[in-house]
């Protein structure tokens, strides 16, 4: 039970790092000039460089049994990379193209840190649960975890509006320095926990073998596969959310901050209460189908209605409600359905496919904002949260052609 409290506050904690990152880089990209191709570029390089080393290390995990060891490399990564884009951001008018390549540089370790660090958090939920109580526990994380971002925003959102200097940082840059500090102190306790690490054997991985048994198997693959391209609209969202709400609503950053805790607000109650929506439904796989559903409807309210605020923070509550929902019980379907003793092996993967959304949907997402372009700004961005929609239900067409497969055999899944 200590080890189950201490795996919620890890998501809890980490929320302070992401939050910030999130929210305030694309700002302050825009406020030096800069393009939005050098988020979805960066987020792009990130993914493609966890498709190369995720499955090993998570195989490698495995065969240790050190989950906390590489979760804390990757955590020390995390919080020096936001110091350092805490100090640059702080020090430039204008962005050069030199100045770009040193942030993206941070940007995109501080990524495959924070994502893959999540590889090895995952794969511990099937190690604390029991009795079928994988929904409630990941639900309990998650909503821990958005829990962290809605505080993170109601402490450092008005202390960057006011003049507050601390070590020479104020303003955008010190939400990086406050987020990485906070994350640093509260996540100690889950940190001093004793691992007992298996010796240490052979390795024998092979990436053909481990993509073969990946889509050999119908169930896993179709999940893979739609809940990547819900992951897709969705991530490709949170990465244009305070560009959109700016540009299509003209929110202040207080605003932005204001709407951004709406959301997060709805996704601490959907985590929470997750569990609660698969009782009442009977079954986790149509209570994830209902809340792709109600992100579809979010994006086209977001598209389409005119400059009214309180529009605005209704779609975002309804999307903050789906995601808790979504993302928690996505995570306990495909430990249930994978070998319980490959869960860092298998969880790379997932986290790969989930942040296919780093590749496709930017790209996506600024090929059309470009094809637009001769339309006007507000139809532009427009345009590209309608894209969204059409990905959504591919993907929900996926996720059930997954829950149709009525049972996995697991004959290649074997250790």
């Amino acid at each position: 039970m200590k080890n189950m409290r201490l795996w919620y506050l890890y998501d809890f904690a980490n929320s302070f790092a992401s939050v910030v990152l999130i929210f305030y880089y694309p700002l302050i990209l825009a406020e030096k000039n800069a393009s939005n191709a050098w988020i979805g570029i960066s987020a792009s390089i990130a993914t493609l460089v966890l498709l190369i080393i995720l499955p090993y290390l998570g195989a490698y995990s495995d065969k240790m049994n050190r989950r906390i060891f590489f979760i804390k490399i990757a955590s020390v990564c995390m919080v020096l990379s936001l110091f350092v884009l805490a100090f640059l951001t702080q020090n430039i008018e204008t962005a050069s193209t030199v100045m770009l390549l040193l942030l993206s540089f941070f940007y995109i370790l501080f990524q495959i840190c924070f994502q893959g660090s999540y590889v090895f958090y995952s794969a511990m939920l099937r190690e604390m649960t029991s009795n079928g109580n994988n929904p409630k526990v990941s639900g309990v994380g998650l909503g821990f975890g958005q829990l962290g971002n809605a505080i993170a925003l109601g402490m450092i959102g008005p202390i960057i509006g006011s003049p507050f200097i601390i070590i020479g940082l104020s303003g955008k840059p010190l939400a990086f320095f406050l987020g990485g500090v906070l994350f640093a102190i509260i996540s100690i306790p889950f940190f001093r926990q004793q691992e007992n690490k298996n010796n240490v054997e052979p390795l024998n991985f092979s990436y053909r073998e481990f993509a073969t048994v990946i889509f050999s198997e119908k169930r896993i693959r179709y999940f893979l596969i739609g809940f990547s391209l819900l992951a897709d609209s969705i991530l490709t969202f949170q990465l244009y959310l305070t560009l959109y709400v700016t540009k299509i609503f003209n929110f202040s950053d207080k605003l932005v901050s204001y709407a951004g805790m709406a959301g997060l607000v709805f996704a601490v109650v959907g985590g929470f209460s997750a569990h609660h929506f698969v009782k009442k439904l009977k079954s986790e796989d149509r209570t994830i189908i209902l809340a792709s559903i109600f992100y579809a409807i979010c994006f086209c309210i977001l598209a389409i209605v005119p400059k009214i605020p309180i529009l605005v923070f209704v779609a975002l509550s309804l999307a903050g409600l789906s995601y808790g929902i979504l993302f928690s019980l996505a995570r306990s379907v495909y430990s249930a359905i994978t070998p319980e003793k490959r869960q860092g092996e298998f969880f790379s993967i997932f986290t790969v496919f989930e942040r296919m959304a780093s590749v496709i949907g930017p790209l996506v997402w600024l090929g059309t904002f470009y094809l637009l372009k001769n339309f006007g700004e507000d139809f532009q961005y427009r345009g590209s949260m309608l894209l969204l929609v059409f990905i959504c239900v591919v993907g929900i067409y996926f996720l059930k052609k997954s829950y149709s497969v009525s049972s996995v055999t697991h004959t290649n899944l074997v250790v």
